[in-house]
Order: structure tokens, then C-alpha cells, then sequence
């Protein structure tokens, strides 16, 4: 099923970071063309500010009242946008632009074409997905879509070199992630939906909303985004396994085994820590913390999809559902 027709042309509000593209000006044509052939109205265009990563754009363009939010930037300007919009039911719109785009791959939406992520923004099928919530030693509240931890992913991202990106893409954490490797773990009591697990050393403690966190690798297996859970995982020292034990976990699927790879499945995960541990949302570096919490706000946020939809690695194996709009 799509998302039904209305009689009155319909206005997509876009939110833009514009350091992210060498030519602003032929991006928005590109968008304005879209929808030009779909017959919606000209798209109302609010720029991100390096202060905020997009939020205060955002509220702008929901204070619009617009059909449809799209979001055109890093994974940072999406998670931005997606806080808004959590809880809203508007419509979220992904075209994708940089190297990440951790949550359109898990979505299935096209990566290298704008003219098809518009025109699926604009005409598909609407989908709940799950928003993850995460809270540190600030105390403030903050949302993630695909992943929130503390550790060697935060180090990762944290020392990943933004112009080395741009020109060996994912090669660039692996660059940025080599040094981390040799570091020292860290010390984590956990529990799990209230349940206390036994202290434990770790190198990194993260919370996914989906299977695919970086690279296409599927780190935490069996997650999906509207499940109403996320999956803890855990990377453990293991001198006897080493990292050929990690990839070993990783390709097999193996979790809670022999290797250095935990998996736990659940709603609330809470931890405290011996030392501060650089903590990260969705590939952005927020900060030392030595304790915290990862919760889940199921059914959340409404992204588009396409019509018919594909098989997406971060979603549940069933036909996408509309959102119905509420009545008067």
C-alpha cells in the first residue's frame, strides 16, 4: 500500500547541511525537480548550524507544518532530525549524502541516486520505527537511530580523519580504529531489563538499534528497528582468541560463546563503569561517561520507504505498513 493522494499539493520541509556538498545549488534543483514531477509544492529548505547538528533547523521546518521532513547530511543531521520527529508521526524522508548513512542502509534506500531518494521520499510507504534514548553522566536525554555506546567505537569515531574519509570512505575507521585497538579496556557492571550481570573488562559496551553499525558488517545479529527491543553488545579482552576470535564471532554469527562477542536482547541497559569512557550516538563522540542508560522508544519515528518495499537488513521480513493519518 502507499501513503494516499490529497487533492491539495503537499509541502516537504528539507533539512540541509550544506558542508556536506561541494554544490548546494544543483542539490536543491535536483530536490525541486522531484517535486515538480511528483506535484508538490516548491520544498522549503532550513540549514543545519555546526552548534546544534541540525536540531534548531528542524523544529523550524516541523513549526512549517509540512507533509514531509527530509534530511540531507551526515549521520549526525539524521539523528538530529530524527529527535524532532520522534513522536510526531510526520513523515521522515533519508537522501543520503557523505559516507556513513548508517541508517538508509539499514533502511534499504538508494545511497548513490538523489533523484530516487527523492522520489521515494515524496510518493512511498510509510513505517514505525523504534528510537533509541540514551542518558550519561549529564543527565540529559538524547536519542539515537542506529547505535549508542562507550568505548573503542567512540574512540573510532572520535579519531577517524573527516578529509581521509572523504577519499577511502570506510577505510578511514579502520585507520582511525587500529591505534584503539591497543588500548587498555575498562571495567563494566551491567544490567539488563533490571536483571544485574556480573562485573566485567571490556574494550566497547553498545547498544544497536540494528544489525548493521558500520561498514555493512552485521555486528549485532538478529537486531532489527521495529522490534521494540535493542541488543546489547559487548567486546571483551581476549588474549586467546585475540581479534581472529572477534571475526571469527562476527561472520558465524556467534555471540555469548568462547570468543570475546556478548549479546543481550531487552528494552533498558544500564551500566556503570571504573573509569570515564569517551561515549558515542550514531557515530558522533559526545563526551567522557562513567555511567549511563540505553532505553528504547518503540514505534517512534514514521520513515518512508520504498513502494514495493525491499528486503532491508534492518527491518523485520514483512510488508511495510501505513501510518494512518489521524482523522479530524
Amino acid at each position: 500500500m502507499t501513503t494516499t493522494p490529497s487533492s491539495e499539493p503537499r509541502t516537504v520541509a528539507v533539512v540541509i547541511n550544506p558542508s556536506k556538498f561541494p554544490d548546494v545549488e544543483a542539490v536543491k534543483a535536483t530536490v525541486q525537480a522531484g517535486t515538480d514531477r511528483a506535484g508538490w509544492n516548491a520544498p522549503l529548505w532550513f540549514e543545519t548550524d555546526a552548534d546544534d547538528s541540525g536540531v534548531a533547523a528542524a523544529r523550524k521546518a516541523v513549526d512549517a507544518e509540512p507533509d514531509l521532513v527530509c534530511a540531507m547530511g551526515g549521520d549526525g543531521t539524521v539523528r538530529a532530525v530524527a529527535g524532532v520527529l520522534r513522536g510526531t508521526g510526520i513523515p521522515y524522508g533519508l537522501l543520503p549524502s557523505g559516507t556513513g548513512n548508517l541508517l538508509a542502509r539499514n533502511l534499504g534506500l538508494p545511497l548513490n541516486s538523489l533523484p530516487d531518494a527523492v522520489e521515494i521520499a515524496l510518493l512511498g510507504q510509510d513505517r514505525a520505527i523504534d528510537v533509541g534514548t540514551a542518558t550519561f553522566d549529564d543527565g540529559e536525554e538524547r536519542v539515537f537511530v542506529v547505535m549508542g555506546g562507550v568505548g573503542l567505537d567512540a574512540q573510532i569515531m572520535d579519531n577517524t580523519d573527516d578529509e581521509l574519509k572523504k577519499k577511502v570512505g570506510w577505510g578511514a575507521y579502520v585507520a582511525a580504529g587500529a591505534p584503539a585497538l591497543f588500548k587498555g579496556g575498562f571495567e563494566a557492571t551491567l544490567s539488563v531489563d533490571s536483571t544485574p550481570e556480573e562485573p566485567t573488562n571490556c574494550l566497547m559496551v553498545l547498544a544497536c538499534n540494528c544489525s548493521s553499525v558500520v561498514a555493512n558488517i552485521e555486528l549485532a545479529t538478529g537486531a532489527v528497528l521495529d522490534d521494540g527491543d535493542l541488543e546489547l553488545v559487548v567486546l571483551q579482552p581476549n588474549v586467546v582468541a585475540g581479534w581472529l576470535g572477534v571475526a571469527i564471532d562476527v561472520a558465524t554469527r556467534n555471540r555469548n560463546g568462547m570468543a570475546s562477542l556478548k549479546q543481550w536482547s531487552g528494552r533498558e541497559f544500564e551500566f556503570s563503569l571504573d573509569q570515564p569512557v569517551l561515549a558515542e550516538l550514531d557515530g558522533d563522540p559526545v563526551g567522557e561517561t562513567t555511567h549511563g542508560r540505553f532505553g528504547v522508544d518503540p514505534g517512534a519515528l514514521v520513515v518512508r520507504l520504498p513502494v514495493p518495499a525491499a528486503l532491508a537488513p534492518g527491518l523485520t521480513p514483512r510488508a511495510a505498513a501505513v501510518i494512518d493519518e489521524p482523522g479530524p
